[in-house]
């Protein structure tokens, strides 16, 4: 019979995938639109970071299969993301230097734990031990991160009134998540666990709190409205009808008219 700490395991890979799947609209959205509007691609690549930092963590220290199996699949399906934003216009300032930071921050961490820790000498602890603590300090800033990504865009949220761009179901799907590990990091009595997901957990609040001001405002509204009419004459969210041309606009027109 599966005990109290494998439930949890498997409860918070369920989570895990809830979360990562959680972005799948906006994917489709900047997809059919071929455009990233103002959608922000630092949560995903924080979010790489993060899984393949848990990743390595997972595998030095003893025990932690559930932690292990998620993040294998977070790393893969935030690379997916990354890439959606990579081949759609257009390409956010910036966003190569990003990609390109966080690859070699990545190779650095990993060159240190896994090459330079061993060859070090006495830490007074074993190689594993050091290891374990390095990867779990590095996972923790980044999950903290990671559940701290939507908060880029809340900017945006507060000054146009209008929470268009900032993705619920990937707010709900962090607040489950968080929620989940949090449980599981005090049943393995795991500070690297418990630390980033507590934090995780008062960020999901925030944002929730954010949301709920926002989500019926006049500017919400009236973006719904738009995207949906942009959606009807199928053209997914590509702007005001006044960046059409003149032919469009007539097009447009007349399918209203209809």
């Amino acid at each position: 019979m599966p005990n109290l700490e494998s439930c949890l395991g498997y409860l918070g890979i369920f989570g895990a995938c809830v979360l990562f799947s959680s972005p799948i609209p906006t994917m489709s959205r900047i997809i059919n639109a071929n455009s990233v509007e103002k959608f922000s691609p630092d949560p995903y690549i924080i979010s790489v970071i993060n899984c393949g930092s848990w990743v390595a963590y997972a595998i030095v220290t003893p025990d932690r299969q559930a932690p292990l199996i998620t993040n294998l699949i977070g790393t893969a399906v935030n690379i997916i993301y990354v890439l959606v934003f990579a081949f759609n216009n257009p390409i956010q300032p910036g966003f190569r230097r990003k990609v390109f930071g966080a690859s070699v921050f990545m190779a650095a961490v990993l060159t240190i734990v896994f090459l330079v820790i061993p060859n070090a000498g006495n830490w007074g602890k074993s190689d594993a031990e050091v290891e374990s603590s390095v990867l779990g300090t590095v996972s923790d800033v980044f999950n903290v991160l990671m559940y701290a990504g939507p908060l880029t865009i809340m900017s945006t949220v507060i000054k146009t009134k209008s929470v268009e761009y900032m993705p619920l179901a990937l707010t709900i799907g962090t607040s489950f998540c968080s929620f989940t590990w949090l449980w599981y990091g005090f049943v393995v009595m795991d500070p690297y666990i418990i630390i980033p997901n507590g934090g995780g957990a008062l960020l999901c609040v925030c944002q929730i709190i954010l949301y709920t001001t926002y989500c019926n405002t006049a500017e919400t509204k009236a973006a719904r409205e738009k995207y949906q009419e942009r959606k009807s004459l199928g053209r997914g969210s590509l702007g005001p009808l006044s960046q059409f041309n003149e032919d469009e606009k007539k097009e447009a027109t007349q399918k209203l008219i209809v």
